[in-house]
């Protein structure tokens, strides 16, 4: 492994700018790959000793009956880039002579990972490849069967020339190349298992050298294929026998070991297919490249031998072959929508018709929404055949009966299907300008009163919201969340997306008939089963129409905790500092549990729904002080915490940058008024109109509101921890206890509120503390929010939380709840960047991107409208949402730059202080302390 890394990083950091700086790179490789292979057997090869120093060998010495060669390629890019690297070919056929010699020893697997991993195959070596080299290779691949390391290697090569060498005639290498993939893939046979019977072993080592996943080379032999297909070729007749005998296997009966690789071929088969009519259609204007592009015919070929893997896998029990099939689909359907979407169609409506076969529905469901924009795009263009397509309006028809008919899937006890369904309607929806019966634009769906379908959607979803359990037990404590753990939240962002996109989308008088119904659903049901799912509900709702959400979702749930709290005892803990005269005389004083659940439930859906109301909860600043302090002075740990999550949740809307109106139509599609333009980030334009997204920047007055809730419960809480841990002003150790977990958590609610906009301690450096951070620029800069409260405020926090630890592991060092909150804020103190909150959520939602929906996304190459672009096309507010996160990312890494660009910067003294602090609690005798 050292000699590879040390290889490639000879290659990656050297220029060369002679020619006999070439030949010694060349030779001081040969030698390492000598030295790493031969070393064991003492073979001496070529003149050379594996131990002499080639580096002192002089250019006279050196055979140049390749020097033409070597000039060729002293200017190769073999990993791309603007740096020329010398990679010579007569170094491959050195390594093929020596390495490759005996096809039984280990030095023949190295030689053949080496040719994979150093084979420059670009246009500037094209001289060096020919039919009698291709030849070599095959016969080289012959020699040792059922190796599945040296199929890969081979595989991968022979795949990158087919890519880059068309002007090699491959029509004589067909039977054998395809033998070959067949074999590959080791599908059963009659009663066989369908592995090789006897395998040749690779050595441990070699393995590890050349990093490989012991499975068949699908990428490689579906990069082979599609390289091959061009017009009068026999590459289609063979691609053609090859899918018939593998089809069946993608059956849902036949699954098996190998349904992974078979997937994983279909997968990479359409996507190196889209890739290479992209960059056709990039290359148009290249007229010597241009007879070999794909036309019409061979598109549609390729199609309908793919509609047969598809057609096999639609349902299978596999849910990665059931989600790649889909994807394919949609893919498939913007290249050929003659043939795919009317495939579509069908099976959708065979779906409808065998209900009870639920899987069947969902996978039907999926690729209605994968395909979704193919099939609006269909139904407007002037370009579409109505001939060849049996009548666009089919499509529109099938769209408005999945609309209508999947509601029926919103079903509590079938998760799959319901999140299918979600996941329609959020793409039928993405694709619509906006939703207003009134306008002409909405005629396109004239079969569908939307008035009627929102009443109905809903019912559904109300009835679904009733009937959710939680999959795990509900957290409480000092690891309480907002989150319920119903499916709906933890299996995939399909409910928030499709809230949030329906919602955005409602015209006005819409978006009030929805709202006044969400209210009144949300003010008369407790649901501690769905409390996230709830709280979504009317954050969707805030984050579409603030001002009108709050009038109708906050204001009532305010009322409703207030109402409920007063007249209840209290502890004196959240910030007013008179405690009820009961707590004197009542040993443990406590809420009813019903009335416990009721406000703990209100306080969580509070939380999430005003995440995103900004200015408009400012009408509300004296209620949300006056919930959240009462909820602190709760005799009760559960609505303690529900108050954190509310206080933390009230901080980041009034002080963090995130975007608004998101879903809101800019750009209409210019063939269908009704649709919205997607966009694509590589095609941006100046003079196109603008598409960048609307910003909460706070106003002066939220940045007031937030630094007086810092005053009350950070600043305050502060006092109050220090009184506590010097002063001792409780004689009952209980109390005591009670009055550091509720401080603690004001301190924690803060911190976690305001993130990174509580300015950073001050470095310090050579001479002293930076007072002045304007001088010193940054690589990388960026922001979460307004600037609230002052570095001084936080290094005061350093200063108490340093003696409330010390009081803590001297006084109370069995308690493990305090010490965790303590390094919860030792965590937020000292920690701005990597690892911090914001660097949690971007990282969290990177993950979510990860499985991003291709409902979302219009592949580069569109046939259906003949608009093609450089890169793929989404709807404004998946790309305003990468934005968004990419905001998050440069806020959490912007600390870290400071040390970066300068040399004489050190962390601020209170940052040791604190490490200090946790490098003793790491050393604490309890395991959940410690982790």
């Amino acid at each position: 492994m050292g000699l590879k890394m040390e290889i490639k990083k000879e290659l990656t950091t050297v220029r060369l700018i002679s020619l006999e700086e070439a030949y010694q790179l060349a030779l001081k490789i040969e030698a390492q790959l000598r030295h790493s292979t031969l070393k064991h057997t003492g073979v001496i090869v070529g003149g050379f000793s594996t131990s002499q120093n080639t580096s002192s060998v002089p250019l006279s010495n050196v055979s140049t009956s390749n020097s033409p060669l070597i000039n060729k390629f002293s200017s190769s890019k073999l990993f791309g880039g603007d740096v020329g690297y010398a990679v010579p070919c007569h170094l491959f056929k050195r390594i093929c002579r020596t390495l490759l010699e005996n096809p039984w020893h280990n030095s023949s697997f190295e030689g053949s990972g080496f040719i994979r991993l150093f084979l420059p195959t670009n246009l500037d070596n094209q001289d060096f490849f020919s039919c009698d080299w291709i030849k070599q290779c095959i016969d080289q691949w012959d020699l040792i069967p059922n190796c599945q390391f040296w199929d890969c290697q081979w595989a991968a090569v022979i795949a990158r020339c087919i890519k880059n060498f068309n002007f090699i005639d491959w029509e004589c290498f067909l039977p054998v190349l395809f033998t070959r993939y067949l074999n590959m893939f080791e599908v059963p046979v009659a009663n066989g298992n369908g592995s090789y019977p006897f395998n040749v072993a690779v050595s441990r080592n070699t393995r590890f050298l050349f990093s490989n996943k012991v499975v068949t080379p699908a990428k490689a032999i579906a990069k082979s294929i599609v390289y091959l297909l061009k017009p009068g070729s026999s590459a289609q007749e063979y691609f053609e026998k090859l899918v018939n005998l593998l089809e069946q296997y993608y059956h849902p009966s036949n699954g098996g070991r190998w349904t992974y690789s078979l997937e994983r071929f279909l997968r990479y088969l359409v996507i190196t297919f889209q890739k290479r009519l992209q960059r056709e259609q990039q290359n148009m204007d290249d007229n010597r490249q241009a007879e070999l592009y794909l036309g019409r015919s061979e598109r549609t070929s390729f199609v309908k031998v793919v509609l047969k893997l598809i057609d096999r896998g639609q349902y299978s029990k596999n849910e990665s072959l059931a989600e790649t099939v889909a994807a394919a689909t949609a893919i498939l359907s913007y290249v050929e929508p003659s043939l795919v979407l009317p495939f579509i169609a069908s099976r959708f409506h065979m779906a409808l018709e065998t209900m009870t076969a639920t899987h069947q529905l969902k996978t039907a469901v999926t690729s209605v929404a994968f395909a979704g924009r193919s099939l609006f795009l269909t139904s407007f263009s002037a370009s579409s055949r109505a001939d060849d397509l049996g009548g666009a309006d089919v499509f529109i028809d099938l769209l408005m009966i999945s609309l209508s008919n999947t509601l029926l899937g919103l079903d509590a006890n079938d998760p799959p299907k319901t999140l299918a369904t979600m996941q329609l309607i959020g793409s039928i929806f993405s694709n619509m300008a906006t939703l207003d019966e009134n306008e002409d634009g909405s005629s396109f769906m004239p079969a569908i009163s939307f008035s009627e379908w929102l009443d109905e959607f809903l019912c559904r979803l109300f009835s679904l919201l009733l009937h959710l359990e939680p999959s795990s037990v509900l957290n409480e404590g000092l690891h309480s969340s907002a989150t319920s753990g119903t499916f709906l939240v933890e299996d995939g962002p399909y409910y928030f997306c499709m809230l949030e996109i329906l919602l955005g989308k409602l015209s006005k008088p819409l978006y009030n008939q929805a709202l006044k119904k969400i209210s009144k659903f949300v003010n008369s049901n407790i649901l501690p089963g769905a409390i996230a799912e709830v709280g979504l509900l009317c954050c969707a709702c805030v984050h579409s129409n603030p001002e009108e959400a709050a009038v109708h979702l906050i204001e009532p749930i305010l009322m409703s905790i207030i109402s409920s709290l007063k007249g209840t005892p209290v502890t004196g803990f959240g910030g007013r500092g008179m405690p009820d005269a009961s707590i004197s005389t009542k040993a443990n004083p406590s809420l009813s549990p019903a009335l416990e659940t009721a406000v703990d439930y209100q306080l969580k859906i509070l939380s999430v729904a005003i995440s995103y109301g900004g200015p408009s909860l400012l009408c509300y600043k004296d209620q949300l002080k006056e919930v959240i302090m009462s909820a602190f002075e709760a005799p009760s740990w559960k609505v303690n915490g529900a108050g954190d999550h509310v206080l933390r949740s009230l901080l980041g809307s009034l002080v963090l940058y995130y975007p608004i109106d998101q879903y809101k139509c800019i750009l209409r599609h210019p063939d269908a008024a009704a649709l919205e333009e997607w966009i694509s980030n590589k095609d941006y334009q100046n003079e196109e109109p603008s598409f960048g997204p609307k910003w909460h920047v706070p106003s002066n007055n939220e940045v007031m509101f937030a630094n007086e809730l810092l005053n009350l419960h950070f600043q305050s809480a502060l006092d109050d921890l220090l009184r506590i841990c010097q002063t001792k002003i409780h004689s009952d150790p209980g109390k005591e206890k009670e009055h550091l977990k509720v401080t603690l958590l004001r301190i924690d609610s803060s911190l976690q509120g305001v993130l990174s906009c509580l300015p950073d301690f001050c470095p310090s450096s050579d001479n002293g503390r930076i007072e002045d951070l304007g001088h010193i620029s940054f690589l990388i800069a960026g922001a979460s929010g307004s600037s609230v409260g002052s570095s001084e405020l936080r290094e005061k926090a350093a200063e108490i939380i340093h003696v409330a630890c010390k009081y803590l592991l001297e006084e109370r060092s069995d308690d493990s709840i305090l010490l965790i909150l303590i390094i919860r804020i030792m965590d937020a103190l000292g920690n701005c960047g990597m690892g911090s909150l914001e660097y949690d959520e971007w990282s969290n939602h990177k993950q979510a991107w990860k499985l991003e929906s291709a409902a979302i996304i219009e592949p580069p190459i569109n046939f259906i409208v003949s608009s093609h672009s450089k890169g793929k096309r989404r709807p404004r507010w998946a790309l305003i949402d990468k934005a968004y996160m990419h905001n998050t990312w440069r806020s959490s890494q912007s600390s870290y730059h400071l040390f970066r660009t300068s040399g004489n910067i050190s962390p601020s003294d209170h940052v040791i202080l604190l490490m200090d602090d946790l490098l003793n609690l790491c050393l604490h005798s309890y395991e959940t302390v410690r982790v």
